[in-house]
């Protein structure tokens, strides 16, 4: 029984950082688009949150196949499969986003230089990218309360 306690621990604090980071990450590039001038100290940060978010969802994994191998009560399998297909979109996505983001690097515009359409257009769909990523960690929470 302690395996079960202890795994469900790690789901939780995988969620956690998982969730917070994704968060976080879409605070401060809101904060970014309007405050172009923190856009180099933002590039600096968000790789950092980038890895605290897919420590959180690596955990989450991890953490999730022991609680299924420990757990004796009844459980809608059904609604942990929506679970697990939203779990597989955040990783399709945070790729994709993880892609995204190295492609902006490139794409940033010098110090006194205006954006390319290319980087604007890449930012865009990044943001785009990001709110629903970030949908998707609510809807796990959302999930977790039910299974």
């Amino acid at each position: 029984m302690a395996f079960l306690e202890l795994f469900s621990f790690l789901h939780f604090v995988g969620l956690a950082w998982g969730v917070g980071g994704a968060t976080i990450g879409a605070i401060i590039f809101a904060k970014s688009e309007k405050n172009p001038e923190m856009g180099p100290a933002v590039m600096k940060i968000m790789p950092e949150i980038s890895k605290l978010v897919w420590l959180g969802l690596i955990l989450l994994l991890i953490s999730g196949v022991g609680v299924s191998s420990y757990v004796t009560s009844p459980i809608d399998a059904g609604l942990l499969a929506v679970k697990h297909v939203v779990v597989v979109l955040i990783v399709i996505f945070g790729i994709i986003i993880g892609i995204s983001s190295k492609k902006l690097i490139k794409l940033a515009p010098k110090p006194e230089r205006k954006p390319s359409p290319r980087f604007l257009k890449t930012r865009e769909r990044m943001k785009y990218l990001g709110i629903f990523n970030l949908f998707l960690w609510y809807l796990v929470i959302i999930l977790a309360v039910f299974v």
